[in-house]
């Protein structure tokens, strides 16, 4: 039986997964790795080892796959968990209409499905846990929606809802529940051309990794329900509060998806 605090984490095999994975097994933390990229995992396998760490394929939206992979998960991890990162998602740049609608369904059941998976999964583990934290990644997209990403955005707003009402009812059982919406972050899911055309400072400059990883970290020591990485992005949340309209338009001319 591992004695250290754990962290199960999907989409384990790259980008914010991977160095929040990288960042936590470094602070001895047993860490589950998760994801259905079985290759990537591999490839993590021969950076990290073996020692405190576990990899798995996992696909989210497959709940008897997620319940047998946390069942495993708790039989090395002394039937604690600490974390569970709900990091793994996908996204599809188009029009609404222009996209297919199986790929709209794959972003949904990704994003949102294997969300609640995860977390009605790993829900007995989080009550025997103390100070458990269940984390999950949404986006700035779930500030505001943003045009070329409806379904995407649409998810993320989901994952911020489903953040709130959880972070109130976990409090029965000594369990916290927040969320992370990164701005543009430095991962394979942001195309060369996105890359080509954002700022090099300011809201949506690229932002390594790295820094969800800490904000993970950061996220364990704190009743906070939402963070925001970068910080600016709490600006635009009040702003959405304040005139909706006016964030639209602040978006489509200086948002990360616009062409100005």
């Amino acid at each position: 039986m591992n004695n250290s605090k754990s962290i199960f984490i999907t989409g384990a095999a790259g980008g914010m997964g991977r160095s929040t994975a990288k960042l936590f097994l470094n602070k001895n933390w047993f860490v589950g790795c998760y994801d259905n990229n079985k290759e990537n995992l591999l490839e993590l396998e021969g950076e990290l080892g073996n020692e405190n760490i576990i990899y798995e394929v996992l696909d989210v939206t497959n709940k008897e796959n997620f319940q047998e992979c946390i069942n495993n998960f708790s039989s090395k991890s002394g039937g604690k968990l600490d974390i569970l990162f709900n990091n793994a998602g996908i996204t599809q740049g188009g029009f609404f209409d222009e996209i297919p609608y199986e790929t709209h369904m794959e972003i949904i059941n990704i994003n949102i499905i294997g969300v609640i998976n995860g977390i009605y999964s790993a829900s007995n583990l989080l009550k025997n846990t103390s100070n458990s934290l269940c984390i999950t990644t949404s986006s700035s997209s779930g500030i505001m929606g943003m045009e070329m990403i409806a379904s995407y955005s649409a998810s993320k707003h989901a994952v911020k809802g489903l953040t709130e009402s959880l972070s109130s009812e976990f409090q029965r059982f000594n369990s916290r529940a927040a969320d992370i919406l990164p701005g543009v972050i430095d991962t394979p899911m942001i195309s060369e051309e996105i890359r080509e055309n954002l700022p090099k400072d300011g809201i949506w400059r690229l932002i390594s990794s790295d820094e969800i990883a800490k904000t993970v970290w950061n996220a364990y020591n704190s009743d906070k329900i939402h963070w925001y990485v970068p910080k600016e992005l709490e600006d635009l949340e009040k702003e959405v509060a304040k005139n909706p309209l006016n964030a639209r338009e602040i978006l489509k001319t200086s948002g990360p998806l616009s062409n100005d």
